[in-house]
């Protein structure tokens, strides 16, 4: 039986100079912005001040299998790198003081000491693969390659802060104070286990409530916690899917997104609690859990990429949807999306991909994509499709029908809809361009690429008109309302467009004839532009969009 976990208290700095220990591989870096820093030099600076001991929350500490001289952090990496990197600017303020014994004494006793069986200085706190570098050069006194690093901001502004501690070599005692406080009075609560599964289990006890914490970081620690005899297995797969997202909160939308797209939509403040009823305990239940996040990866990283290699598998052409999801920011389908991609034949849930983009487009036109109806009907939709009761388009529109517009809904949503931002204008525009190409017989093949930076988007009347250049004041707020909509742009090629935005329709139109975009074109076959003359351009644009995206 292993050895019941360890529990009493510590201080910060000495947790440095009486152990090795290190940051686990798979544990997300050094993430302590600016202000976090700032705090915590400025309550170490009061309690020094006041002569008075300062309690830094809980430290949980693992034994390593794999290296019997260390331990591993699984809690309180944040405040033990800072403090190693406080304790590193200390050495190195009091070496610019001159002060070259206590600095070395400072560096032997906190920071690096001799390995016999090495023979060569170790680091006491080994930090993992994306820190390591910028803080061993720290340790070396170097100038760090990556001087944008986390990791270095915190040191200079440690560095700085110690500067107004003892601005010259008659306070280099405040310096060693920094240090004997950290040492002696910087308290802990200290537990110490016998393996990571045991180790999660505390740390996920002692931070129940979530404070300070990811819902990714209460997961994953639930994971590990539970997973026993495939801990490895999980931290590996964990580590891959962790890696594929810059942000944890983009992780975290992950991780919602796939759980709706199986069991319904959930909040993301809920979201942990309902994993932890949902995954359930053993470790076979929690393998089979992370094996399912690491499937769904590629399709959800797909979704997002137009020109992964996922979508070489298919005919469907699917860019422009998915750059739609992208530009609209269509989150609330994001569940169905994933329950198609991992449920249906590659072609089959490609076809639905276009579908759900022209759904979501009609839905967005009609104000019906905000609030958390459409990701609850979305999610509800997904569920259909994850066990299989839908199998067919037929089968999502039946449950998705509340949210799309029908044809003359539609009409009149676009026809009256109002500012849309250049982006969006671009991809639909492009495809009510298309949808008109199609129906006159005409190839597409010659026709831009929309989204590139090649095409824009030009104002018909110039976004400057001014209340002089309209029949009355009542035309001019028309035209101020109306501005930015739909029907007061077109594309047009970045080279026609060269300083054209200022000009007045008749000089437009000579540069619209010149355009490959047909729409553009039949613009420019007018002599004059009037608001009577934008209505009628709405109405039209109405007409190819319900063809574009149709409603079954």
């Amino acid at each position: 039986m292993a050895d019941p976990a360890q529990f009493g208290h510590d201080r910060l700095a000495h947790l440095l100079s009486d152990r090795l220990l290190s940051v686990p591989r798979f544990q997300r870096g050094y993430s302590w912005e600016p202000p976090n820093v700032a705090e915590f030099l400025d309550d170490l600076r009061t309690a020094r001040s006041e002569s008075q001991p300062y309690f830094m929350g809980t430290v949980v500490l693992a034994d390593d299998a794999a290296d019997p001289s260390r331990q591993i952090i699984v809690d309180g990496q944040q405040r033990l790198t800072t403090t190693a990197i406080l304790v590193a600017a200390v050495r190195d303020r009091l070496r610019q003081l001159n002060k070259l014994e206590p600095a070395s004494v400072i560096d032997k006793n906190f920071l690096q000491t001799f390995d016999l069986e090495e023979e060569d200085n170790v680091t006491r706190l080994k930090l993992n693969a994306e820190d390591v570098r910028v803080y061993e050069e720290i340790l070396a006194a170097q100038a760090p390659v990556d001087d944008k690093h986390p990791i270095v901001a915190c040191y200079k502004m440690c560095i700085d802060h110690l500067a107004e501690v003892a601005p010259s070599e008659a306070h280099y005692r405040d310096l060693v104070n920094v240090v004997t406080h950290l040492d002696k009075s910087v308290q802990v609560l200290l537990a110490v286990a016998s393996g990571l599964p045991e180790a999660y289990v505390i740390f996920e006890t002692l931070n129940d409530r979530g404070a300070d914490l990811t819902t990714a970081d209460l997961l994953k620690n639930y994971l590990f916690s539970q997973s026993r005899t495939y801990l490895d297995h999980v931290e590996q797969q964990w580590s891959a899917v962790s890696r594929a997202f810059d942000k944890p909160e983009d992780l975290v939308k992950f991780i919602r997104h796939e759980h709706s797209s199986r069991e319904g939509k959930v909040t993301t403040r809920k979201l942990y609690k309902v994993l932890q009823s949902s995954i359930g305990r053993g470790q076979k239940r929690v393998r089979d859990y992370v094996g399912r996040l690491e499937d769904s990866l590629q399709p959800f990283t797909a979704i997002r990429e137009p020109d992964s290699e996922f979508w070489g598998r298919t005919d469907v052409d699917v860019r422009d949807s998915l750059l739609a999801f992208r530009r609209f920011g269509f989150e609330s389908s994001m569940p169905l999306l994933l329950a198609v991609l991992n449920s249906w034949e590659i072609t089959p849930a490609a076809k639905m991909v276009n579908k759900i983009a022209g759904w979501s487009v009609r839905a967005w036109f009609a104000g019906r994509l905000g609030g958390g109806t459409a990701e609850e009907v979305f999610s509800d939709a997904a569920v259909a499709v994850s066990s299989g009761r839908s199998k067919t388009q037929d089968h999502v529109f039946e449950s998705l029908i509340k949210l799309i517009p029908t044809d003359q809904e539609f009409r009149q949503a676009v026809i009256s809809s109002g500012s849309v931002s250049t982006g969006r204008a671009k991809y639909l525009l492009a495809q009510m361009e298309r949808q008109h190409l199609a129906q006159l017989g005409v190839s597409v093949e010659a026709q831009p690429d929309w989204s590139g930076k090649s095409v824009s988007v030009e104002h018909v009347l110039a976004k400057s008109s001014g209340v002089t250049e309209f029949s009355s004041s009542a035309d001019y707020e028309r035209f101020q309302a109306g501005k930015d909509s739909l029907k007061n742009y077109t594309l047009l090629e970045r080279t026609l467009n060269r300083k054209l935005a200022d000009k007045p329709f008749e000089e437009k139109a000579r540069m619209y004839q010149q355009s490959k975009f047909l729409l553009t074109r039949e613009l420019g076959q007018n002599s004059t532009w009037t608001l009577a003359d934008s209505d009628a351009r709405a109405t039209e644009l109405a007409k190819l969009a319900i063809a574009a995206w149709p409603y079954r």
